[in-house]
């Protein structure tokens, strides 16, 4: 009886431990993985986020004559970067919430960043594709050159004033909310649910 008695008390004071230990570990788990200071730091540290697209511009150039018509086209491959700016984000641009955790994670951060803005612009005038048409009394060899010769001097002005399609702006903005959850996530773990939020959900 003595034996019983005292397995008894042993077995119940392991099932107080098991459960000790259970609501301990919940509690650990309900807690941010990584203080919200660490992880705020981690954000800034990537200092510039940037997204790279590959477009193109047409530029056409040309004059109306009773000589003839002449149009000089060319189209022009482009390369846009856009970056996000994380080096000065605010102390209360990452925070932890319960309400994103699902059963299996253990709540979740939501990251403000900055929307991103167009950083630089680049034209590759070697690598146009030109297209010229005259009329019966005009040269190529002169009217057709000279206004080539304007539209690849416009290229640049063009380029600086193009307007993504909204798909590329799409991806600009999807890319660089990966690349910071990304980041967020490697350092607080797989537990945790990343939201990113791009400040006012400026499209570029």
């Amino acid at each position: 009886m003595m034996v019983f008695g005292g397995l008894a008390w042993f077995m119940r004071d392991m099932e107080r431990g098991v459960v000790a230990a259970a609501l301990a570990d919940a509690r650990l788990n309900a807690n941010p993985v990584r203080p919200i200071a660490e992880v705020t730091q981690a954000v800034r540290s990537m200092k510039l986020v940037t997204v790279e697209i590959d477009t193109k511009v047409k530029v056409e150039r040309g004059d109306v004559s009773w000589r003839g018509d002449v149009l000089a086209s060319i189209e022009v491959p482009v390369r846009i970067s856009y970056g996000t700016d994380l080096s000065k984000i605010d102390v209360d641009a990452v925070t932890f919430s319960q309400l994103l955790g699902t059963p299996l994670s253990s709540g979740g951060y939501v990251v403000n960043i900055p929307g991103p803005t167009r950083i630089a612009t680049e034209v590759f005038n070697e690598a146009d594709s030109a297209l010229v048409q005259t009329g019966w009394l005009r040269l190529r060899s002169r009217a057709g050159e000279y206004y080539l010769g304007q539209a690849r001097r416009s290229a640049a002005d063009e380029a600086r004033d193009l307007v993504l399609l909204p798909e590329d702006a799409e991806r600009v903005d999807r890319v660089t909310k990966e690349q910071v959850r990304a980041l967020v996530q490697s350092i607080v773990g797989d537990k945790a649910e990343v939201v990113v939020v791009v400040a006012d959900d400026k499209k570029p």
